[in-house]
């Protein structure tokens, strides 16, 4: 097995046949934002009968950032428990930028799919007075080591859902980053991104309408140039998470604040897409030669059947948007089912888990387990559809 040989034609195709492509549409979903959210959000905090499915459309944004301000509206009480799981619900994280750019015909089933169940999940929960009896509380200890640390870092922007300097502002905002590392992603970092991406569009159209046929020149630049940006997006995907020590939540309130902010965290969450595609083509390499080829690996996945669901939506279970990654890119390989992709969309948090465990953990457990029942139900569902060949 050459193990070399997989890492490079993995960090090629990370790059230059997800990766460019991600960027852009990343980067155009991130300007929308900057335009929209607050709109959104304003009408969100008002309490009324359309607040689940506002809710729900703040969460089909891909990304994570709808789920994510959903987070202190909920804490405050300006929204209902069943707005934060129909939040939640539809949400699929960065996993929703590879499908959007890899199978859009199959993005909008799993957006109106993941809609559907989360706007019903929402109502019911609602309806039932699911979840009213959770209280949102911080114990005394909590409160002083928040209010200490709440000193490291001041902000100057307007926040959204919270106060500057409230309970809920100190519990999302404590973070620090050091100047050199400030630096290097906010003056640094991006322009060579952008840069690369500029110059490699051209290479991954080219790739794109003719596969792999290139002649031995064009071969070459492509290789470089898919190997350099995978090998920069991983380094700086370290680098951030090693020693920038920002919340989830700050990145989106600072890109909905500004222009700049959202080009530099555009950049900075596509280098993250861009690591966790190579590590499931890498893996999914490995596994190929492993097993003994791509006709034995489908043979293992059809023998196993509903497990393939459950095993999906249990990654799902997993905080954090790299498992869910893996799923959306191999299920672009053919390697799982529609119904595994759909059940760990409805199952997965994406990054939104993050801050809600920050501020209440009794909440992020049920918000979990209100999620795990309609993923496997709808994942259920499409597997018997799928078995019979009605839906596939």
């Amino acid at each position: 097995m050459d193990i070399f040989k997989i890492i490079y034609s993995s960090a090629i195709e990370a790059f230059l046949t997800v990766g460019v492509f991600v960027s852009i549409t990343l980067f155009l979903i991130g300007l929308i934002d900057y335009k929209f959210n607050g709109i959104i959000i304003s009408h969100l905090e008002k309490k009324g009968s359309h607040q689940i499915i506002l809710a729900s459309l703040l969460g089909l944004i891909p990304g994570c950032g709808g789920a994510i301000i959903m987070v202190p509206l909920y804490v405050l009480g300006k929204v209902s428990f069943g707005a934060l799981v129909a939040a939640f619900i539809t949400t699929m994280g960065d996993a929703a930028f590879i499908i959007l750019v890899g199978a859009p015909k199959i993005y909008f089933w799993i957006l109106l799919i993941s809609g559907f169940t989360g706007i019903t999940s929402g109502i019911l929960i609602d309806k039932f007075n699911i979840g009213k009896n959770i209280k949102v509380n911080l114990n005394q200890n909590k409160l002083e080591e928040i209010n200490r640390s709440s000193e490291i870092k001041d902000h100057h922007h307007k926040h959204f859902a919270h106060n500057h300097d409230d309970i809920i502002d100190k519990v999302l905002h404590r973070s620090h980053t050091s100047t050199f590392i400030f630096n290097f992603t906010h003056n640094i970092w991006y322009k060579i991104f952008w840069g690369l991406v500029i110059l490699s569009i051209p290479l991954a159209i080219e790739h794109l309408a003719h596969g792999h046929h290139h002649s031995h020149e064009e071969h070459s630049i492509f290789e470089i140039v898919g190997f350099l940006g995978t090998f920069l997006c991983i380094a700086y995907t370290i680098i951030s998470r090693k020693f920038t020590q920002g919340s989830n939540f700050d990145k989106v309130e600072s890109k909905l604040n500004s222009i700049k902010e959202t080009i530099i965290h555009s950049a900075e969450e596509t280098a993250f897409l861009i690591t966790w595609v190579f590590v499931a083509f890498f893996l999914y390499g490995i596994g190929i030669q492993l097993i003994g080829g791509e006709e034995k690996l489908l043979e293992i996945i059809s023998q196993n059947g509903f497990l393939v669901v459950i095993i999906a939506t249990a990654f799902g279970l997993i905080p954090g948007c790299g498992p869910q990654i893996l799923i959306a890119s191999l299920y672009l390989a053919d390697i799982v089912p529609f119904s595994a992709l759909a059940a760990n969309a409805i199952c997965n948090d994406g990054d939104a888990l993050f801050p809600l465990l920050a501020l209440n953990k009794k909440s992020a457990l049920m918000v979990t387990i209100y999620n795990v029942i309609p993923a496997l139900i709808v994942g259920g569902i499409l597997y018997f559809l799928e078995l019979h060949k009605i839906f596939y």
